[in-house]
């Protein structure tokens, strides 16, 4: 008997590089060149000159300072759950075209999170431990790129999975910092 030759699962399903990838490029350049101009604008500090790459949630007053902090997993299911949603709607995208997307999406998101209106609409009290003020540069540059990762993670994933993983990050970020997605839209819209 006989079996029939049944390909094992490759990534043939993943998007190529193929296409736009000029455009794609050059678009990612610009948004990125523009959250740089729009942090300057703000005065943003470099970094944290605290010799430190990571924030401990224990050490909140680095958060949005140093490169990375509890809130980058925030970014990294943003990549992830975005990469899928418009993979979902646009299967004909290459991968530099859905990068493009994941990256002026998150763009898109640190300028509206670093707005002056924004960080008030929060609400935060002057003692409030989790008090947001902006984020410095590096660590929204290292936003940008952990969502990107998180869209080059989940892509050879299946949707459900990166729905289960999102939600379990969203979880996870609520117990151990005490915030996450859904706290940070209730303290900016519930009040």
């Amino acid at each position: 008997m006989r079996r029939s030759a049944t390909p094992a699962p490759v990534a043939s399903d993943l998007p190529r590089p193929r296409g736009r990838g000029g455009q794609a490029a050059l678009l990612i350049v610009l948004a990125l060149t523009a959250k740089l101009a729009f942090l300057a604008v703000l005065q943003r500090p470099l970094g944290c000159d605290c010799s430190q790459i990571w924030a401990l949630p224990g050490d909140v007053r680095l958060n949005s300072r140093t490169v990375l902090d509890p809130y980058s997993l925030l970014h990294l299911i943003f990549g992830a759950v975005l990469v899928k949603l418009v993979r979902w709607k646009r299967p004909d995208w290459s991968l530099w075209t859905l990068l493009a997307a994941v990256i002026v999406s998150g763009t898109i998101w640190e300028i509206v999170e670093n707005l002056p209106v924004s960080i008030a609409m929060f609400g935060y009290s002057a003692g409030d431990p989790l008090a947001y003020h902006g984020d410095s540069v590096a660590n929204s540059m290292a936003d940008t790129v952990i969502a990107t990762l998180g869209a080059v993670l989940a892509l050879p994933l299946a949707g459900w999975l990166v729905a289960l993983i999102a939600v379990a990050g969203e979880v996870l970020l609520s117990l151990w910092v005490g915030d996450g997605f859904l706290i940070t839209l209730w303290r900016a819209f519930g009040n």
